[in-house]
């Protein structure tokens, strides 16, 4: 796999770091071997498979298009206690390379170039991601919460949510105990009242700049999102919809260190799906949009989607944000199909005193599609949740697929509780099975129904 060789432009801290330099992402149909800074070729660009066959015209295109630095696209060496990557993972995670160039460089030209070589199979250009805003006997019966904020039913200005998706049916039986849900988003204030005992500090990462401070930048999105999934309830406050469930906070889109080179967000995904989950189920909901003005669904980005993938795989079950463009979310931004990942694609709705109609809001209007698995409220004016200003601060301004997906995470943890045995694609089959029918302009999957999800994952277990 490439690395470094050339002493790189110092970066910034935050998105301008990608625009001073012109990032090109390209998947090969074979793994690189690794490129040495000590290489004492005419160019230390010796694009060279594994099986030892050196790529001519990869190196051509660096040196006259004046590349300075190649990267992994994926970060594949984790710190602390981490799974055993199956076989054949390295190496598919290995064809994923960043090449990085100037800013002056022609990128439609060397797209074009990369794009007929027979050692390629995808090329485009990286620009980075942005977040999407805004009684059974077997199982004890958790407390029921009796936070203030929560409400008593559809109440706008308390936790209507909890009440439509038949969230309260469900906390009669389970709570999200023994899962964790790792949100992969923007950065996160830790010290809410209603997140600090929730949130594992021990799982907490960085893939911007590796470290494990994920309050980088504006940390009012994270904040949001664990809100939303897993707050705890401790009589102040709001309750999450899985408020047992313990939470990990992983960042993507900025840090205070150095940024790493490679894609982030897939970084991230593999980060939390490498982790070591001490025997209990993973839920990671990934919260990530393509840039302005498109906002479209991530898994277009192919290293993106293989991490998804390897997640899934790994027994992870993946939850991910359509998006807020008001667009297909099975179409990517330059108009091609995006290829299923088979992850459990979240679209958003908005507050109606009798219906669930799709949210559409300015930067806020949930994408749409045949791909969408299931919906969740995530209205921009409606949905009660923390907020980042102070260890006691809440808003209701926070909505989108954003909070319609950590509803979702939060809802898959309560399942898993209610069966730990069950797969990604029977969590999958449970939403669309039980969940309500949309009467919507576009498709929007099925309605969360967690009560009627729960009661199908008991039943599951004797089935």
């Amino acid at each position: 796999m490439p690395t470094d060789v050339r002493t790189p432009p110092s970066g910034q801290r935050g998105g301008p770091e990608l625009h001073e330099k012109r990032v090109v992402q390209i998947e090969l149909k074979t793994a690189l071997q690794p490129v040495g800074s000590h290489a004492k070729s005419r160019s230390p660009f010796r694009f060279t498979t594994e099986g030892g066959q050196h790529i001519a015209g990869l190196h051509t295109i660096a040196l006259e298009h004046e590349m300075h630095s190649a990267h992994p696209a994926i970060h594949l060496r984790h710190s602390g206690k981490m799974r055993r990557r199956k076989k054949g993972e390295k190496a598919r995670l290995s064809r994923f390379v960043h090449l990085h160039f100037p800013a002056h460089a022609d990128v439609e030209e060397i797209l074009r170039r990369l794009r007929a070589l027979p050692e390629v199979v995808h090329a485009t250009e990286y620009r980075g991601f942005s977040v999407p805003s805004g009684g059974d006997p077997g199982l004890a019966a958790p407390v029921f919460p009796t936070d203030p904020l929560l409400g008593t039913g559809d109440q706008p200005d308390r936790q209507w949510y909890i009440f439509r998706c038949k969230v309260d049916g469900a906390w009669t039986r389970v709570s999200g105990v023994g899962v964790a849900i790792a949100d992969v988003d923007a950065g996160f204030f830790l010290d809410h009242e209603d997140l600090t005992n929730q949130v594992e500090r021990n799982h907490l990462y960085n893939a911007w700049d590796g470290s494990e401070n994920v309050s980088a930048g504006a940390t009012d999105h994270g904040t949001g999102v664990l809100g939303l999934a897993g707050a705890t309830s401790n009589t102040v406050g709001i309750a999450g919809v899985a408020f047992n469930a313990k939470l990990w906070a992983i960042q993507y889109n900025t840090g205070a260190g150095q940024q790493l080179p490679g894609n982030t967000l897939a970084s991230a995904i593999d980060w939390a799906a490498q982790q070591d989950p001490g025997g209990r189920r993973v839920v990671i909901n990934v919260e990530a949009q393509t840039l302005p003005p498109i906002l479209g669904n991530c898994e277009q980005d192919p290293v993106v989607a293989t991490a998804i993938q390897n997640a899934i795989s790994k027994g992870c079950v993946v939850c991910v944000t359509a998006g807020n463009g008001g667009r297909d979310a099975g179409v990517a931004d330059d108009g091609t199909s995006i290829p299923p990942t088979g992850s459990i694609l979240v679209g958003a709705t908005a507050f109606d005193p009798v219906d669930n109609p799709r949210a559409i809001a300015p930067g806020k209007s949930s994408n749409y599609g045949d791909r969408i698995v299931v919906s969740a409220p995530g209205d921009a004016v409606h949905d009660l949740t923390c907020r980042n200003l102070s260890p006691s601060d809440y808003t209701n301004q926070f909505g989108g697929t954003s909070g319609a997906a950590a509803k979702v995470a939060g809802a898959i943890a309560l399942i898993l509780e209610a069966n730990p045995t069950l797969t990604h694609d029977d969590v999958k089959t449970i939403l669309r099975t039980t969940g309500s029918q949309l009467n919507n302009d576009q498709p929007m999957g099925v309605f969360l129904n967690a009560d009627a999800a729960v009661t199908a994952a008991i039943q599951s277990r004797t089935a």
